[in-house]
């Protein structure tokens, strides 16, 4: 058919296909038509002037001005882009609102002894992917109604970008600095309510999060920063400083959870993403002790995701995750749209009813773009521009041809080319703004793009320079870009970011040099700070020319992202600052070369690229611009490489011994005599420290001298390395010289631990119990004055090694418990997870706290362990796990042997000696209670004090020695072997001797001991008064299993010494009592059917 349209005043002819606006009884059309009297023509005749009258109706320039304001006021001739919604995505949209939904009401699982069942999968990981522009990120966008609808929710958006996408953590600085302004406008009862949580519960994590998150800052004020603990970190080791990070970002994330739950946090474009955000969504997603619900929901690109790519492995190790740390993963493909989508798209946009009035257009649309939605749009937008769509104000139709298009849109490749085409119509001043601002990244504010832009105005094509506001609304207008958030423009899709990077040959690697030069210069110290990595990704895309001033904000910037954790971007920056030094930096400036080098080396270790550190420590060592002590922190950084190759202790000891000797400082005289040495030193050392008092050191100045520093550095690595080589003597003659460079230089980060060092020094060596106490609280006070690098440690060492024998055991839990909260927060994590397991499983058990209670431990440990790495660790808590099970069944000769469910045994596999005498241990209480008195006595016959011999400061000794005890004493009294007696007589005076020495955690052992002895030699007296006082003993003290253990072995004693039934059926009820309030069922009803069979 033949259409006509108007067209600069006048009318011409076009061959078109013709369709009817929406609805003829729409009120927007009908009130269009009313305001600007048009009216559909009954045949096209009465459009055209009458053939041969030469005439052309005439429309002045004031008429033709105002046709056009009117029809840009005009919506109905518009295609409606926003009212589309998310068409052909009803499944995903389905899914997505049900996991958010699932948030809410979930209910932890059944309980389950042998998994992770007791941990509530309240966490989400949601995965959507698809290629570009298939509309992930409306549709992770969906969820937010349903925050809305919520009344404590939050919901909260992070992106990454290919032009930032080295700079650390920047999609979750957006999500968290969000999150941050929506706590600020909140009321003020929350607002002041998570301040004050925020304050009570992260201390020094606080000022590291405000360095990352500025947003966090605005939530105190001055007031509220002279509360807030200074950053500790600095001092930190890399591996150290990742778990602190871990833990900042989680107790953050727990902090919120408690005030606003589900949080919500979209990452989108993770495709981009740096390691370390990575890093931070798995510490999120698999926090076990969070328990308030959390829903990430990851977008990225499937087809630029391979086997090959970081994020693709991370997502296949969370895979495997999911149960032992009770996290969901949903995953949602989101394809392009079908045919049927399409078209309901394009009625939409045109506000059609009749899909069959499309069907023809969405099938060449559906052709060209291949479903894909946001290429459809700017397919459609193209059509109108190019004038191939239009709406006909005569008609109220929209008129095309589709033959024309398909012929005009054959060569349109990607949806790049579309977007190349829009903004090439646009002014060259508009145009190259774009670039500026697509150089900026993903997001930017307009007063950075309006400094850039007064200030490159050489580079501006034209004369007239343009209002930047201006050109910015134009660029809203066109929908190249939206507000976000106060003062912040975004790309609305990162396609349109990349047409605007690759528009001209305009942005090159000078000019983006130039453009970070400018902002360098430029902006004030407030702003380079928040946009420092941006600057300088910026410069160092340039070649450049070798200037320190760039060598030095690189230093700067990977001082930053080390401070981070985020080493790999770190490491860049190291590269390029190395890259800007001036040939003759070691000459001119030597602080910023060794600077550089010393730094590289440390987060090389970090990373494990054990060469580079090789390489940055050659560059120190081989100038002869530096002095001895100034190479010191590269050739401490060579031990720590050494150590982590897991080189021969002998090689690194000889290493550092040289190092010290180059340092004036003599560690050992002659090393065939180290243990004459160390002993001879710890008791002098012990002495020197007893006459001083607890406040002496918690006042001692910190220690500034370099060199000291630097002694005490290697002294700390040699006195671990010799420990975890076994390698006693020269560990402890380690610590004791720390202790004296302490006494005598002043107080170091390492202070505390070497105290601890000599506490167990003072209590394995002299049995000095008194000094063990006071060495202990002066290392303990050191750390709560001065801090320190090795707490948790410390903590560990003195608790489970020395005071668990010198002071009752539930007064080492709080210390502990501490030890742990301040080990993750240091990132001493290996020390952090040993304290916890100690607290919850291994203090409880031998205290003899319920089994259920340390049941319910398990699955909470398990994935703290795991997530640490601790191999050892692992299997020994799954054989105690095992242990605790089993000692709930019914005693019999299969449920005796430790394998299980839970642990299983492999024979064929060499165990390690730590976690062989574990299973050793366990086996050996299994044998016990059960009643298999015979088998443990003969082992210990056998093997003798094979645990005490490997676990030598073990605080499970005396316990493991005396249920031995109690076996042998048992097979005496019923074979009369004397081999039997004489084992359990030395296990009886070493006992004794504890007690004598002033274990309190050891009387009812001996009481009990005793009462066994006397009863073996008819001093039945004795017996009956030493069995009372063990039973009252151990019920006043709350060990449920010996106090049932004790009336079992009573009982017995009443029975077969005096034939009392009476009195024996009494103290076998109350073992039943005791061994089922301890939780062992199956024991106490075999003891209960005994009775019943009297």
């Amino acid at each position: 058919m033949t259409e006509t349209k108007l067209s600069n005043g006048a009318l011409h002819e076009q061959a078109d296909n013709s369709i009817d606006c929406a609805n003829d009884h729409d009120p927007l059309s009908l009130s269009i038509r009313s305001n600007y009297s048009f009216s559909k023509p009954e045949s096209l005749a009465q459009l055209r002037p009458e053939r041969g009258s030469g005439v052309l109706p005439i429309i002045t320039k004031a008429e033709n001005r105002q046709l056009e304001k009117t029809m840009a006021e005009l919506t109905i001739n518009k295609l409606k882009f926003n009212s589309m919604g998310l068409i052909g995505r009803e499944q995903e949209i389905a899914t997505l609102k049900s996991c958010y939904r699932s948030l809410e009401t979930q209910k932890s699982g059944e309980s389950s002894q042998f998994s992770s069942q007791f941990l509530k999968a309240d966490k989400d990981l949601v995965l959507l992917h698809g290629f570009s522009g298939v509309g992930k990120s409306k549709l992770a966008e969906t969820v937010k109604e349903e925050v809305a609808a919520s009344k404590n929710a939050m919901f909260a958006e992070g992106k990454y970008d290919f032009v930032t996408m080295d700079e650390p953590f920047s999609g979750i600085v957006q999500a968290y600095g969000s999150l941050c302004n929506q706590i600020k406008d909140s009321e003020l009862g929350i607002r002041e309510a998570v301040k004050l949580s925020i304050m009570e519960n992260m201390e020094q994590e606080t000022e590291m999060l405000k360095e990352l998150i500025p947003e966090l800052g605005s939530l105190f004020n001055n007031q509220d920063i002279d509360c807030i603990s200074a950053n500790n970190s600095l001092g930190m080791s890399n591996e150290k400083r990742q778990e602190h990070w871990r833990h900042a970002f989680r107790v953050f994330t727990r902090i919120l959870g408690s005030f606003f739950h589900p949080i919500v946090i979209v990452l989108d474009d993770l495709q981009w993403a740096d390691v370390a955000s990575l890093d931070v969504l798995e510490y999120l997603i698999s926090d076990v002790q969070n328990p308030y619900p959390l829903m990430i929901i990851g977008c990225y690109r499937s087809n630029e995701v391979n086997e090959n790519s970081i994020l693709y492995n991370r997502m296949q190790d969370l895979r495997e995750k999911t149960e032992r740390f009770a996290f969901r993963i949903t995953e949602i493909e989101v394809k392009s749209c079908d045919m049927d989508a399409v078209n309901k798209m394009i009625m939409s946009m045109m506000s059609i009813d009749d899909e069959e009035k499309t069907r023809e257009l969405a099938e060449v649309c559906f052709k060209r773009t291949l479903g894909n939605p946001f290429f459809l749009i700017e397919f459609m937008k193209m059509l109108q521009t190019e004038g191939l769509l239009e709406f006909h104000l005569g008609l109220m139709k929209w008129v095309y041809n589709v033959s024309k298009i398909e012929d005009a849109t054959m060569s349109t490749a990607n949806v790049v080319d579309l977007l190349h085409t829009r903004m090439r119509k646009l002014s060259d001043d508009m145009q190259v703004l774009l670039q500026y601002a697509a150089c900026l990244g993903s997001s930017f504010s307009p007063s950075t793009l309006q400094f850039v832009w007064k200030e490159n105005r050489s580079i501006i094509r034209t004369d007239d320079v343009s209002n930047v506001d201006d050109m910015l609304k134009l660029a809203e207008q066109a929908n190249f870009m939206e507000p976000c958030g106060t003062d912040q423009l975004r790309w609305v899709h990162d396609k349109v970011q990349e047409a605007a990077l690759s528009l001209s040959d305009l942005v090159t690697p000078a000019f983006q040099f130039q453009l970070g030069l400018c902002l360098y210069h430029g902006l004030e110290k407030k702003e380079l700070d928040k946009r420092l990595f941006d600057i300088t990704d910026l410069i160092n895309k340039g070649a450049g020319v070798s200037r320190e001033e760039l060598a030095t904000l690189n230093l700067r910037a990977a001082k930053k992202a080390q401070r981070t954790s985020a080493f790999l971007s770190a490491s860049k920056y190291i590269a390029n600052g190395i890259r800007f030094l001036p040939s003759d930096s070691w000459d001119t400036d030597r602080w910023l070369p060794l600077q550089l080098y010393s730094r590289g080396a440390e987060i090389e270790l970090a990373l494990g690229r054990t060469e580079k550190v090789d390489e940055y420590v050659g560059a120190v060592r081989n100038t002869e611009a530096c002095t001895l002590i100034e190479t010191m922190p590269v050739q401490v950084i060579k031990m720590r490489s050494l150590v982590s190759q897991v080189v021969i202790a002998d090689s690194i000891n000889d290493h550092a011994l040289a190092l010290l000797k180059k340092l004036g400082f003599q560690l050992v005289w002659n090393r065939k005599l180290v243990r004459a040495q160390a002993l001879t030193l710890a008791i002098r050392t012990i002495k020197k420290v007893k006459r001083l008092s607890v406040h002496h050191f918690a006042s001692l100045r910190k220690m500034k001298d370099p060199k000291q520093r630097a002694i005490l550095n290697i002294l700390s690595i040699v006195r671990v390395v010799a420990f975890k080589s076994k390698n006693v003597f020269l560990s402890m003659m380690c610590a004791c010289k720390m202790v004296e460079l302490t006494l005598a230089h002043g107080v170091s980060d390492m202070s505390g631990a070497s105290l601890g060092g000599l506490a167990n020094a003072a209590f394995f060596l002299k049995h000095d119990h008194a000094a063990t106490l006071q060495i202990s609280e002066m290392a303990f006070a050191v750390h709560e004055r001065h801090g320190g690098s090795r707490v948790a440690e410390t903590t560990y060492t003195i608790c489970a090694h020395c005071l668990a024998r010198v002071k009752p055991l539930h007064e080492c839990l709080p210390m502990m418990m501490k030890g742990y909260s301040h080990g993750a927060r240091s990132g001493e994590i290996e020390w952090s997870v040993y304290n916890l397991m100690m607290c919850l499983i291994f203090f409880p058990y031998v205290m003899g706290k319920t089994l259920d209670q340390i049941l319910e431990q398990f699955p909470k440990i398990l994935p703290q362990v795991e997530e640490a790495e601790l191999k050892v660790a692992l299997l020994i808590v799954r054989t105690f796990w095992q242990l605790v099970v089993k000692l709930q069944l019914v005693p019999s000769d299969k449920a005796a042997k430790l394998d299980g469910d839970i642990f299983k045994q492999d024979n064929k596999v060499e165990l390690n000696p730590v976690h062989a005498r574990i299973i050793h241990l366990a086996q050996g209480e299994l044998f016990l209670f059960y009643g298999h008195y015979q088998t443990l006595a003969n082992r210990d016959i056998e093997k003798g004090d094979l645990f005490a011999d490997s676990a030598k400061t073990s605080f499970m000794i005396p316990m493991e020695a005396f249920h031995r005890g109690i076996a042998l004493y048992a097979m005496a009294k019923r074979t009369k072997v004397r081999k039997y007696r004489t084992r359990a007589n030395r296990l009886q005076k070493r006992i004794s001797k504890w007690a004598k020495e002033g274990n309190p955690n050891v009387k009812h052992y001996d009481l009990m001991l005793r009462a066994e002895q006397a009863s073996l030699n008819r001093r039945y007296g004795v017996a009956d008064y030493l069995y009372k006082e063990a039973i009252i003993q151990a019920a006043r003290t709350g060990h449920l299993h010996h106090a049932a253990l004790f009336h079992e072995r009573y009982a017995e004693y009443r029975l077969k010494d005096h034939g009392d039934v009476d009195d024996g059926k009494y103290h076998l009820a109350e073992a039943v009592r005791y061994y089922s309030e301890w939780g062992a069922v199956g024991k106490a009803e075999v003891l209960r059917k005994e009775m019943e069979a009297m």
